[in-house]
C-alpha cells in the first residue's frame, strides 16, 4: 500500500473521530497538516475542518454539480455530524449514491493533502520524507523508492482507479495558486494566472495535472528574474494547452531539457520547453475531453448550463461563445454548432447564412435551437436540424447524434 492510500485510511479514521478529544492522529496526519505532535490532536482536527471548508465552490456553481456535492457531503457528514440518511436527503441523492460520493470525497482530500505535503517537502530540498513518515513497525530494510519511480507508480494507480477522470483546468490552476507560498518561497517568486479559457475540460486526472504543474512551477522558479511566473490556458489546434512562462536571468548553460526532465507525464500528454531571448515557456498539452466538440452560440447562461448537464458523461464537449464566433471556431475546431437565432448583438439568421456560405465553416452541421419556430426557414438557410425550445436532455443528445451521423 502506498503512502497516499495509507493517508486515505488514516484520514477516514480522523474524520470519524473529528470531535473526539481522545483521538490520537498518526505521524502521517501530523506531517501533511503541518501540525506539531506536541500540541495534541486538536490542531489536526481543526486543520481537517478547514480543508473541508476550502472545498466549497463559488456560489455560481449549481447545487447538483459534482464539486458542490462533494463539499456538501463532507460538510454535512463530518463537520455537522449528520447521519447518512439526513445527508442524503439534504443533497437529494440516495444513501447508496452518498456512500460513493463520500468515498470519492475522502480520496480526493487525502490526495490533495499528500500532494501539497510532497510538493512542499521537495521544494524545501528534503529527500527523507519517506523515512520520516515510516512508522516504527514498518520494515526499513528495503531502500525507499526514488521519487520518480514512486510518481510513475502513482500515475499508473490513478489511471487504473479512475480511467475516465477529467480535469477542470481553471480549478486545477487555482489549486496550484493556493500552494504558491510553499512552491516558490525558497526562490522569492510568485505565481499568477493570466488568461484561462473558461469551461476548459482536459482528459487527465486532476491530481496528475496538478502535480505536473507543481513541478513545472518549481522548475521555473529557480530561474525567474522578475520573480513572477504566469500560467495561461486555452484550446489550441484541438488540444488543451497550458503555458507557464517567466522572464529568466542570463543563466549560463541553461538548457530546455533541464526545465522538463523531472516532469513525468502520462500517455497522450506532452510537455515542451522553449527559451526565446530572456523568456522561458513551458507548454503542457493535454487532450480535451470527448471526441466531439459542440460550439454553443447562446446568450442565456442557463441554457449553456443545461447543455453541459445534458452532455455530462457523453462523447460531447460543450464550448460556449456569444461573440467572435468565427474566431472561436478557428480556435476550437467544433464538430457541431448549436445556434440560437435570438441573440442580443448578432442577427442569428445572418450568422447562419455566413456559416453556411463560408468555405471554412460550410461543412460544420448547424442545429438551430430557438423559441422561434421557423424550421422551414432554418433548413432553407443551411441548418442541418431545428429544435424548438424548451428541449429535453435526451432530445438534445439525439439531435447531436443525428447530425453527427449525417456528417
Amino acid at each position: 500500500m502506498d503512502t497516499c492510500e495509507k493517508l486515505e485510511e488514516q484520514l477516514q479514521d480522523a474524520l470519524t473521530h473529528l470531535y473526539n478529544p481522545d483521538y490520537q492522529p498518526t505521524d502521517l496526519l501530523y506531517a501533511v497538516t503541518g501540525c506539531d505532535p506536541r500540541d495534541g490532536p486538536v490542531p489536526v482536527q481543526c486543520a481537517i475542518v478547514q480543508e473541508i471548508e476550502k472545498l466549497e465552490p463559488d456560489s455560481s456553481i449549481p447545487p447538483g454539480a459534482r464539486v458542490r456535492r462533494i463539499h456538501d457531503v463532507m460538510h454535512h457528514r463530518y463537520v455537522l455530524k449528520l447521519t447518512q440518511e439526513e445527508t442524503a436527503q439534504l443533497v437529494n441523492i440516495s444513501v447508496r449514491h452518498l456512500n460513493r460520493v463520500q468515498r470519492e470525497a475522502v480520496r480526493a482530500l487525502a490526495r490533495f493533502l499528500w500532494e501539497r505535503y510532497r510538493a512542499r517537502d521537495q521544494l524545501e530540498g528534503s529527500h527523507t520524507a519517506q523515512n520520516r513518515l515510516q512508522s516504527p513497525e514498518e520494515d526499513t530494510s528495503e531502500p525507499a523508492l526514488d521519487w520518480r519511480s514512486q510518481t510513475k507508480h502513482e500515475l499508473a494507480s490513478l489511471h487504473a482507479s479512475a480511467p475516465d477522470a477529467v480535469s477542470n483546468v481553471e480549478e486545477v490552476i487555482n489549486s496550484v495558486l493556493e500552494l504558491e507560498s510553499a512552491l516558490t518561497s525558497k526562490h522569492g517568486a510568485r505565481v499568477v494566472a493570466g488568461f484561462v479559457q473558461p469551461d476548459l475540460i482536459a482528459a487527465i486526472h486532476p491530481s496528475v495535472l496538478r502535480q505536473m504543474l507543481i513541478t513545472t512551477v518549481g522548475n521555473l522558479a529557480r530561474y525567474t528574474s522578475t520573480k513572477e511566473i504566469t500560467i495561461y490556458a486555452g484550446l489550441e489546434d484541438g488540444d488543451v494547452k497550458i503555458t507557464t512562462t517567466s522572464p529568466v536571468a542570463a543563466e549560463e548553460g541553461l538548457r530546455e531539457g533541464e526545465l522538463i526532465q523531472d516532469i513525468l507525464t502520462p500517455e497522450d500528454v506532452s510537455v515542451e520547453a522553449c527559451i526565446e531571448g530572456n523568456y522561458v515557456f513551458l507548454w503542457t498539452k493535454v487532450p480535451p475531453v470527448g471526441k466531439v466538440t459542440v460550439l454553443v452560440v447562446e446568450d442565456n447562461p442557463d441554457m449553456v448550463h443545461f447543455y453541459r448537464r445534458a452532455t455530462t458523461g457523453t462523447r460531447y464537449r460543450i464550448v460556449h461563445a456569444t461573440q467572435d464566433v468565427f474566431k472561436t471556431i478557428k480556435a476550437t475546431v467544433p464538430d457541431i454548432v448549436v445556434l440560437d437565432v435570438m441573440l442580443p448583438d448578432i442577427d442569428g439568421w445572418k450568422l447562419l447564412m455566413r456559416l453556411h456560405e463560408d468555405p471554412a465553416t460550410r461543412s460544420i452541421p448547424i442545429i438551430i435551437c430557438s423559441v422561434v419556430r421557423e424550421e422551414g426557414l432554418a433548413l432553407s438557410l443551411g441548418a442541418a436540424l431545428h429544435l424548438s425550445k424548451p428541449v429535453r436532455p435526451r432530445e438534445f443528445i439525439q439531435a447531436l447524434d443525428r447530425v453527427l451521423a449525417r456528417a
